[in-house]
């Protein structure tokens, strides 16, 4: 069984193929690729996917399925993502399998954390993005691991937007926090202003979303039964994008204007 991992909620696109092993909810990766240039996703998905599948020995007929980061994150690359699965399901007839950025941003900890660098055990793994006018995208999760080496995370802090003085509210009570994402990029110095100890940022290898994390959740959840049709994948972009929120607002005054 062969899934097709995309994300492209942050800067790089990156697409991955994963197969399926065991009873399916773990995979390993046969092939990965990410791009260079920053939101180039338009043009770049679609031969990253052909590159992909080449360098796998595989075609897209031979998905099972297609993991897709649906967000939060870059609002036209969650459209761009979301838009090229729903497209290739929809010819193709493969189910699709939705993913939380944030989650597989955090399960990045779990998969590729350098040596020295992974936070200990009961560390509160909080990726968070920039999702501009001073505030993140985040959530918390902790990591649990099973006696068969199988991984899993357990949202403490529900992912949402946040200004970043709520999310470190939120966190608090946790003694050690790991942050990743490039919410640490434009917040980094405001977070360690808030708190000075017990909070570790990611190294920049690891910092950013990547599409082979994708693939890990997306294979569990596959094999957990959790993947949809073309059409009811959504995108998950948490707020209004700035434009309707702006027309909302005017809406709004030329109502009470009358």
């Amino acid at each position: 069984m062969y899934i097709l991992a995309i994300e492209t909620t942050g800067a790089f696109a990156s697409v991955a193929v994963a197969e399926a092993i065991d009873d399916g909810s773990k995979c390993r990766i046969l092939a990965h690729v990410e791009g260079h240039d920053r939101y180039s996703h338009l043009q770049n998905l679609t031969p990253q996917i052909q590159q992909v599948l080449s360098d796998a020995e595989i075609t897209i007929d031979d998905l099972s399925a297609i993991a897709v980061a649906n967000g939060p994150g870059s609002f036209t690359g969650i459209r761009i993502g979301v838009s090229t699965a729903r497209a290739l399901s929809q010819v193709k007839g493969i189910p699709c399998v939705p993913v939380s950025s944030l989650e597989a941003l955090a399960m990045r900890v779990v998969c590729a954390a350098p040596s020295g660098t992974a936070p200990s055990d009961g560390a509160l793994v909080c990726p968070i993005l920039d999702a501009r006018r001073s505030q993140v995208y985040g959530g918390g999760y902790l990591v649990e691991r099973a006696t068969d080496g199988s991984v899993q995370l357990q949202e403490a802090v529900k992912a949402g937007p946040y200004t970043i003085d709520e999310f470190m509210e939120l966190v608090e009570e946790y003694d050690e926090i790991y942050m990743l994402g490039d919410g640490v990029d434009t917040c980094g110095q405001k977070i360690e202003a808030n708190r000075t100890e017990g909070v570790a940022f990611a190294p920049e290898e690891i910092r950013y979303q990547r599409a082979e994390e994708v693939a890990v959740l997306g294979a569990a959840a596959f094999a957990a039964g959790k993947s949809v049709s073309y059409d009811m994948l959504k995108p998950e972009y948490m707020r209004m994008a700035e434009a309707e929120r702006k027309l909302r607002a005017k809406q709004a005054e030329v109502k009470a204007n009358g």
